[in-house]
């Protein structure tokens, strides 16, 4: 039996999800923008899961723009507001430990004249709020910071750097794809002005997102060859997938408080196990508030890539990190961040857990690793 840890990568479909995703393949095949019956029933299924995805992150439906993931919608936001920023603002402000879908696009616009600034962190794996304000300026053109970190599941302080872009007139992105479902999102008490989400972290479909957009903000679309999302993203909407997508906020907003208490005593227990098996153990940001359901690691001695392979062979499917980066031989640069050395970086492993987690399985886990500690150990440790 296999048993699937790595919901921070993907979360397969809930029963619920799999279910509405059928109903609407099964639907008439229309575009949601014909305005004959089968149009008009493809575009009430895209405006109800408009509204559930609203509901989720508390915004209103009109802001929200649907993407293909989390990915395009951090692109459309940093591309789009340096694409209408003024000549004299030229600066980006993000964190260090973000995700490559921010650090990428922003450092791309350095071609354009852009200066990237990245906020350490602290070892802690989080940025100091304080820092991140100091660096807003009449330069600024956009401000990102991640509502949680993928790798170590560290909470951000984005209501703090919320209020001092806000302050300063700078346009705050937050990518919340981390964050969604596992912990309340809160759109106008952080002050944001563009959001991202992906369904598939939500247990919903792959290839479905959204980039929720302040009324107001002024940004060029990153795809532009149509009028639909009020113009500010073009190309036929996936009416199924973001049916699905809907489907995952609405059953998310039914049971996350109490989803969220189940995850993080599932956390408590795999924590409280992994220091009894290896007392050396390091939990990464272990002293400062997380999502309830990641547990980043490395065990002194221990190569993450052997002992990732070593618990894949066993049944358990984990990670070294974001799945953006795997198979990548360079160590983890969000551990780095924190100030750890490249073996520290390498030897991290990420359990994430999810809706299917039970406690089932994180005992047979405990119950395996010391054995597999053994064998994933580097020579002469």
């Amino acid at each position: 039996m296999r048993h699937f840890l790595d919901h921070n990568a993907t979360s397969p479909l809930r029963n619920e999800v799999r279910e509405a995703l059928h109903a609407s393949l099964d639907a008439p095949v229309a575009n949601a923008s014909s305005i004959h019956a089968e149009g008009r029933y493809a575009r009430a299924l895209l405006e109800a899961a408009r509204a559930n995805v609203a509901t989720l992150v508390a915004a209103t439906p009109r802001e929200v723009v649907f993407t293909s993931g989390g990915s395009e919608a951090i692109a459309a936001a940093i591309r789009g507001v340096a694409d209408r920023a003024a000549q004299a603002k030229r600066r980006i402000v993000v964190s260090s430990i973000e995700h490559s879908a921010v650090l990428d696009n922003a450092r791309a616009l350095r071609a354009f004249g852009f200066e990237v600034v990245e906020v350490p962190c602290a070892p802690t794996g989080r940025i100091d709020a304080g820092a991140f304000a100091a660096l807003l300026d009449g330069r600024t053109a956009l401000a990102c910071l991640q509502a949680a970190n993928n790798e170590t599941g560290v909470l951000q302080p984005v209501a703090e750097a919320g209020a001092a872009c806000r302050a300063a007139g700078v346009p705050f992105l937050i990518d919340a794809v981390q964050a969604a479902g596992k912990i309340p999102i809160e759109w106008d008490g952080w002050s944001a002005d563009l959001l991202a989400l992906s369904a598939h972290k939500l247990a919903g479909p792959q290839g479905a997102g959204a980039l929720i957009v302040r009324d107001g903000l002024v940004m060029a679309p990153l795809i532009a060859g149509g009028a639909q999302e009020r113009r500010r993203r073009g190309g036929t909407e996936a009416v199924a997938a973001l049916s699905s997508f809907g489907a995952a906020c609405a059953v998310t907003v039914r049971g996350r408080e109490q989803e969220a208490e189940r995850l993080l005593a599932l956390r408590v227990r795999l924590e409280s196990g992994l220091r009894a098996i290896a007392p050396g153990v390091r939990i990464h940001g272990e002293s400062v508030p997380r999502l309830p359901n990641t547990v980043n690691v490395a065990f002194p001695g221990v190569s993450g890539e052997t002992l990732v392979i070593a618990l894949d062979l066993a049944g358990f499917a984990v990670s070294t990190g974001s799945a953006c980066a795997s198979g990548a031989v360079t160590p983890s640069h969000v551990i780095r961040a924190m100030g750890f050395g490249d073996e520290e970086a390498r030897g991290a492993v990420r359990f994430s857990l999810g809706w299917d987690t039970t406690g089932d399985t994180i005992d047979q886990l405990l119950g395996q690793l010391p054995r597999l500690l053994a064998r994933a150990t580097m020579p002469g440790r």
